[in-house]
């Protein structure tokens, strides 16, 4: 998380207009869901990851390793739809069979091109939103929350939850490295065990404590809900991402008919 705030921001369009960036993010993500065909994502993944290279500014590895980690997860959760498993030879229902032991493992080319497409329309669509998290801070989404009209009580929860990941993960680290030292997780699995029992049980009572002390700090200064108050950054407004956004909507769109 702190990687991705950093990122955010410090590159070349983060003084943009969010707006700007999550129509085009949306305009993505939407046209991997809708033209289901294959190629279409890997288009979009392509679009993506060279407008973070070449308009952000971004790493190469960063935005790598994220669509890296998101597709192994995504092609073991789609295992189930490529391979069958039984315990009976499926005959000739499916042509790819194999048998490991007392199961038989079956497949085809239309379960294989369901799971591909499957994968990379999903992908696609979560390098859109890896484009917009690695551009687009906090603080400018709940400007433009702001601007649409949203319940205020809702963008005071997700600021309110969005600061608590980190002090939560701050305090989980501080209680881990106690643990360790005293031998907490390097003894036997029922220690282990019995320490991350300890671990999570404390971290709870923690997040409790916590958010009873935030909210006798905002009721002592006049909170009623709906009102936190966030400075937003001065913003620029350019016209071409929206030329650029029609130009990659137009592509996807002819990429769809080609293919």
């Amino acid at each position: 998380m702190h990687i991705i705030d950093q990122h955010a921001h410090h590159n070349r369009i983060r003084s943009l207009d969010p707006a700007y960036k999550v129509g085009l993010a949306l305009t993505v993500l939407l046209l991997c869901l809708v033209l289901n065909k294959p190629l279409v994502g890997v288009v979009a993944i392509g679009w993506m990851y060279l407008l973070a290279l070449r308009l952000a500014g971004l790493n190469w590895r960063i935005f790598g390793q994220a669509v890296l980690v998101e597709g192994t997860f995504m092609i073991l959760t789609t295992i189930g739809v490529v391979v069958s498993v039984s315990l009976t030879d499926p005959g000739n229902i499916s042509p790819w069979t194999l048998r490991l032991g007392p199961f038989w493992l079956s497949s085809s080319p239309a379960s294989l091109y369901q799971g591909t497409t499957l994968v990379t329309r999903a992908l696609g669509a979560a390098s859109a939103m890896n484009f917009l998290a690695l551009t687009t801070p906090l603080v400018d989404m709940l400007e433009l929350f702001r601007r649409w009209h949203l319940p205020l009580i809702l963008v005071d929860i997700m600021v309110i939850i969005y600061r608590f990941i980190f002090v939560l993960l701050e305090s989980l680290h501080t209680m881990y490295v106690a643990q360790e030292s005293r031998l907490g997780y390097n003894t036997s699995y029922w220690r282990t065990m019995n320490s991350a029992a300890l671990l999570g049980s404390r971290l709870f009572i923690d997040a409790f404590q916590r958010s009873r002390r935030l909210q006798i700090a905002l009721e002592s200064r006049g909170y009623e809900g709906g009102d936190l108050q966030i400075l937003p950054s001065p913003y620029k407004s350019d016209s071409r991402i929206v030329w650029l956004g029609l130009v990659i909507a137009t592509n996807l769109w002819l990429v769809w008919l080609i293919a």
